[in-house]
């Protein structure tokens, strides 16, 4: 059976990034797969997927998600976060991001307005200086 992702075209991605620009609610959070382990393991909920979206089921919520390439994450809607997911989930869910391709710096730069020591500015692709040069100074 051929892979439901070699057809995925970054054109589809462009696309889909002009509708979060007006939609900022269908930017993606990335979770690692291990926060679908409590849902697998407790009665009352159903995990069901396809081969690359899934669903977690509880009694008086559900929340969709899309499945990653390898398996080893998944992907929610910030809309989906806050409006379909219980605010009781929130805290576990958000322990399970995975932030692998962030850099924390500039998350904390953008979440406190704050200056971060990151060493010695420079120009693309050139080498870190050493001397504390700086192309801003």
């Amino acid at each position: 059976m051929p892979s439901p992702y070699n057809n995925f075209s970054m054109s589809f991605a462009s696309t889909f990034t002009k509708k979060i620009l007006k939609d900022a609610g269908l930017a993606q959070i990335v979770f690692r797969v291990e926060v679908l382990n409590p849902y697998l393991e407790k009665s009352g909920f159903k995990v069901a997927r396809t081969r690359t979206v899934g669903r977690v089921k509880a009694a008086s919520w559900a929340i969709d998600f899309g499945l990653s390439r390898d398996e080893k994450t998944l992907h929610v809607p910030l809309q989906s976060l806050t409006l379909r997911l219980p605010e009781s989930e929130h805290e576990h869910w958000l322990s399970h991001i995975d932030a692998s391709l962030f850099s924390e710096n500039f998350l904390k730069m953008q979440s406190s307005h704050a200056c971060i020591d990151d060493g010695n500015s420079r120009a693309w692709g050139e080498p870190e200086a050493q001397d504390g040069d700086s192309i801003w100074d």
